[in-house]
């Protein structure tokens, strides 16, 4: 269809479903699990915890029942009892749930008690597309999913302090959250991270709950890369054009589907405009668990500008996405979607040897703006 100055209406995608990244770009990881079975697994003695895709239910010993916090023999002890984290992380989950459910005051009640920084952006934005891509999925949902508490962070006198949860919702694709309460108050947890686990992952062993898994909070540890260092080569090596210089990661899948994306999306509007994408870290919200083996849970948030510069004489005409965020219906010099992109990998430390790999992945278009 021509129209008048070269005007070509073309669709501005928004974030991938990641559930379709089912290629490889890596071989398969014999130590992991299948596409439909990726599973997540705490510490075996005392206060074990584990929860697979088929939604099979927590699992806890007698120790777990307990309120008091073991110590060992070097006193260390995690942050919070273990029945605490549970029952920070059900309340946490039930108002992420509710945040689904219903309009207006209520909603936005439900997230400030579930959500806070960049995944309450997130969540906000989401219920803001509501009006193009409907209700989510969590809303049909008869019930919030039942939590799963993999790791407390360890007590070390520094605040903020983590709890991390795995859920499995209804179509039993695990969902990793992260809670953080930034006083060291129960009351103060909320979610600042969420991602669905990616095919083929699995979530190592963290130390015991009750003795709690160590933060880095800062420099790189006994890690073979820092924790922000290794996120800022993952934004380069997904940004497209891609970087001629790219890291040695595994990324399940992830970092194929996310350059045919860009590709068909640059293929679609190659006569009216240029596409190019860019990935920067959010550095505040990177933050680091360690696994039992000293490898680490590194958890981050990146965002990404997918801009589309107009050529002369052409306009871009957006879709109902672009013109909900950005209040624009046509385009003629550039437009810029920005998504949030939440990944969390696993980093080796010295002595454990491993290719550095992603283990979740999340995104949510959260902004949109053009002239």
């Amino acid at each position: 269809m021509k129209f008048s100055r070269m005007t070509a209406a073309v669709c501005l995608s928004s974030a991938l479903v990641l559930a379709a990244c089912t290629g490889a770009d890596e071989p398969a990881n014999p130590g992991g699990t299948s596409a439909d079975g990726a599973s997540a697994t705490t510490a075996g003695d005392g206060d074990a915890a584990s929860a697979t895709a088929d939604g099979e239910a927590v699992t806890a010993t007698a120790d777990d029942a307990s309120s008091t916090t073991e110590m060992t023999t070097d006193e260390a002890s995690a942050a919070l009892s273990v029945d605490a984290a549970e029952s920070v992380a059900a309340t946490v989950l039930e108002a992420r749930y509710e945040s689904f459910k219903g309009d207006g005051e209520d909603v936005r009640d439900a997230q400030r008690q579930a959500f806070m920084g960049s995944a309450r952006t997130a969540a906000e934005a989401a219920d803001q597309l509501e009006s193009v891509f409907g209700a989510p999925e969590e809303a049909e949902a008869e019930s919030a999913p039942e939590p799963n508490v993999l790791a407390i962070s360890r007590e070390d006198g520094e605040l903020p302090q983590f709890i991390l949860v795995q859920t499995v919702p209804e179509d039993e694709v695990p969902v990793l959250h992260l809670l953080e309460s930034r006083t060291g108050e129960e009351k103060d947890f909320r979610i600042i991270w969420e991602a669905r686990m990616l095919p083929g992952t699995e979530v190592p062993t963290f130390d015991r709950r009750s003795v709690g898994s160590p933060v880095l909070r800062e420099g790189k540890g006994d890690l073979l890369a820092s924790p922000r260092e290794t996120l800022k080569e993952l934004a380069a090596y997904i940004s497209w054009p891609q970087p001629d210089d790219i890291p040695d990661y595994r990324t399940h899948g992830y970092s194929p589907a996310v350059r045919k994306a860009a590709e068909q999306q640059a293929a679609a509007v190659a006569d009216q405009a240029t596409l190019r994408e860019k990935n920067w870290l959010v550095s505040d919200d990177t933050k680091t668990l360690l696994f039992e083996d000293g490898s680490a849970f590194v958890i981050g948030t990146l965002l990404r500008d997918t801009t589309f510069t107009v050529n002369a004489n052409s306009v871009l005409t957006p879709p109902e996405t672009f013109v909900t965020l950005a209040d624009d219906d046509e385009i003629t010099d550039e437009a810029v979607l920005r998504t949030m992109v939440f990944v969390g990998m696993r980093v080796p430390a010295e002595g454990v040897e491993f290719k550095p790999e992603m283990i979740a992945a999340r995104e949510q278009l959260v902004e949109a703006w053009g002239d």
